[in-house]
Formats: C-alpha cells, sequence, structure tokens
C-alpha cells in the first residue's frame, strides 16, 4: 500500500497507518518533492503522478493500493485514470475531485502567490492554514499534534509552499471522470474538515461506481492523526475486503 500526503505535510502523517498495517501489508509512505531538496522544482499532478510511479518502481511494485490525501489524493484520481492497470484500489481521503472555483484561486492566490520567493513561510501564512489543516477538536485538545506540525512549517522554505501550490491551484475537473474508475474505493473524511469540506467526499461517493464512504467525526483535514484509530479501523476493513490479493507484488 502507497501513502501519499497533503500540501505542508510529509510521510509521517501516516504513521498511525503504517504502524498498525505493517505486520499484515507492505507500506510505502513517501515524502513527496515540496518535502525534500527538490522543493524548487515546477510541477503539476502528471508529475506528481510520475513521482509515484517512480517510487512504486524503484520498489519493485507493479499493482497497490493508493491512498492519497489531500494533493495527494488529486495525484491520486489522476493516476487511477491514466493507469488503471497499476490501482488494485484506491483510498481517497480529505480529498476532492471538483476543479477549484474562481472565488477559491482568488482567496489561494492572495495568500500564497507572493511565496515565490527566498526565506521561510512567514508567520502570517502559517497563522492562516492552522484552521485549514486542524479541525476544532485539535485546535482545543490536541496542542502536541497542532504545535509538532507548526515547528515544521516554521522549518520550511517559502517556495516549498508556493510550488504545492501551484501544482494544484489549477487542477482539472474530475467529477464526471470518476465513473471511469473501476478499482475498489474507500473515501475517508473528517467532518469537521475547512480545508476541503465533507460534500465532497459525498460527490465522490456519488460517482464513483465501487466505493465505500467513511466520514469520521470530530475531525478536520489532519484525519489521520486527529482521529487514527477511526481511520486505522476503516483502512484495515478495506484492505482486508480485497484479499486475497490477486496480481499484487
Amino acid at each position: 500500500m502507497v501513502f501519499s500526503h497533503g500540501t505542508l505535510l510529509d510521510r509521517t502523517m501516516f504513521l498511525p497507518q503504517t504502524a498498525a498495517l505493517a505486520d499484515q501489508y507492505r507500506t510505502i509512505a513517501y515524502t513527496s518533492r515540496a518535502g525534500t531538496s527538490r522543493y524548487g522544482t515546477e510541477r503539476s499532478l502528471d508529475d506528481l503522478s510520475a513521482d509515484c510511479l517512480d517510487v512504486v518502481d524503484r520498489a519493485g511494485v507493479d499493482r497497490f493500493v493508493l491512498l492519497g490525501m489531500s494533493v495527494g489524493g488529486f495525484m491520486a484520481i489522476e493516476l487511477a485514470l491514466r493507469h488503471p492497470e497499476r490501482v488494485a484500489g484506491l483510498v481517497l481521503v480529505a480529498t476532492q475531485a471538483d476543479a477549484y472555483t474562481e472565488q477559491e484561486r482568488r482567496t489561494f492566490g492572495a495568500l500564497l502567490e507572493p511565496l515565490d520567493t527566498g526565506g521561510a513561510i512567514p508567520e502570517h501564512v502559517i497563522e492562516a492554514f492552522r484552521p485549514v489543516i486542524f479541525g476544532k477538536r485539535a485546535l482545543a485538545e490536541q496542542p502536541e499534534l497542532v504545535e509538532r506540525w507548526t515547528s515544521k512549517l516554521r522549518r520550511r522554505p517559502a517556495r516549498a509552499l508556493y510550488g504545492e501550490y501551484r501544482s494544484w491551484i489549477d487542477k482539472p475537473d474530475r467529477v464526471a471522470d470518476l465513473a471511469q474508475i473501476a478499482a475498489p474505493a474507500l473515501i475517508l473524511h473528517g467532518e469537521g474538515d475547512n480545508g476541503i469540506t465533507v460534500d465532497h467526499a459525498h460527490t465522490m461517493h456519488e460517482r464513483l461506481p465501487h466505493s465505500t464512504f467513511t466520514p469520521i467525526a470530530d475531525s478536520g483535514h489532519l484525519v489521520t492523526e486527529e482521529q487514527p484509530e477511526a481511520v486505522t479501523s476503516a483502512l484495515t476493513g478495506f484492505l482486508d475486503s480485497l484479499t486475497p490479493w490477486g496480481g499484487l507484488s
């Protein structure tokens, strides 16, 4: 199983799940180029799909279950549409198939277009993203979680976030195309997600022909760490339903 994270995050957001699954499944959680020395390179969702395939090819994996969170989900949908022979299952977490609206593009642009520059992410940008990444419960009751990620964000280059933003802000609308995805799919979404609202999950569930939708109560965008047990339980049930894993390597 392959895990792809969201904007401003990294592979460690999946540690609760990879630890729980390790006894039964091979897990590969990787950090995208935004969190590596390649952060300054231009990239599109096509590039992120190619990066994902490069990771699994280097690992010697042919077919796999792909979990994509937020922009990782944008990428996962593109990969599943273009390379259906590689995807044995699809898990879409806190993500959407819709394109961004003009208003959303203007809002993100006003905040993030100035970040094509040197230096760290400005504090006002980090503060703007806190209620986007974390739900109300996490902000009130999980201070260690919030502080751990906030500290990471303060060490990240501004241009890393700019590159992430440019990779997804002009994403295509894939709602109508979801009907082409034959792989079984699981949709997980925090009911209190302010980054990507839960109505997007309902839309995907309606259009994906073989999907299961599990809403996660008391969680915002960072659902894998805000409610790790609920996410792991749903994920385990989904993976177990796919066995035997015919053709997987």
